[in-house]
């Protein structure tokens, strides 16, 4: 588990062109996050500061981490209008943590985790913000190693995007899902996560698929929520 002080905060912000969002996840529960302006601009700015470095032989990866992405309120909404009993959650690739804050907001008890170190600042920033920073904390977790305490339910938006993840993805799910637990999966329909459901099956979950229907920088987007349960 990780503490940040307002100073660490402010800090890791200061490195990024910021914007306030107004997400509204249903008619009671309206969220003001934290993002990057613009994570392509981000992109191009690491890129060049690798260069400078002489660090080319690294490839950066797209910082899927640093806006708020359709799939992440499609599972937010999802949520929130299932109702469901408040318990103790894990979120999986927290990104800056739209969907553990809202269910933080809903009362349930979250560990948002990621391998991203800013990503884990910006999501306890946004926890904070939102006045749910006693329900909600953050911790870094490498899906490659994944240790920690079986939780009842774990939640992911738009995390099975890429296949070399997937075996990784399918071990941290194995290690720390409670038996009889539920694993709750946003997907926006991508090719490259059908192999992952189809494991997830294989492996012995019972799977129920839901969608549904989000509008996000005037775009339309339908969602698929699959929703895994372990008869372990």
């Amino acid at each position: 588990m990780k503490r940040y002080s307002r100073r660490q905060i402010s800090r890791t912000l200061r490195k990024y062109d910021t914007k306030e969002v107004d997400v509204g996840i249903d008619d009671d529960l309206k969220l003001s996050m934290v993002e990057t302006t613009d994570a392509y601009e981000l992109l191009d700015r690491l890129i060049e500061q690798e260069q400078e470095s002489g660090t080319r032989d690294r490839v950066t990866r797209f910082p899927y981490w640093a806006e708020i992405w359709p799939a992440s309120l499609a599972l937010s909404r999802w949520l929130a209008l299932a109702e469901q009993p408040p318990a103790r959650a894990l979120e999986l690739g927290c990104g800056l943590g739209l969907v553990g804050v809202t269910l933080a907001s809903l009362g349930w008890m979250v560990e948002a985790t990621d391998f991203v170190e800013d990503a884990l600042v910006f999501t306890a920033h946004n926890a904070e913000r939102n006045g749910v920073g006693s329900r909600h904390t953050v911790s870094y977790l490498d899906w490659s190693h994944p240790v920690g305490t079986p939780n009842p339910v774990l939640v992911g938006s738009d995390v099975a995007y890429e296949k070399s993840l997937h075996p990784y993805l399918q071990r941290t799910v194995r290690g720390l899902l409670a038996p009889g637990g539920r694993f709750i999966l946003s997907d926006p329909g991508r090719p490259a996560a059908r192999p992952f459901l189809e494991a997830m099956a294989r492996a012995g979950y019972d799977h129920r698929q839901d969608q549904i229907e989000v509008q996000w920088n005037a775009l339309d987007h339908a969602v698929d929520i699959h929703i895994f349960t372990s008869l372990r």
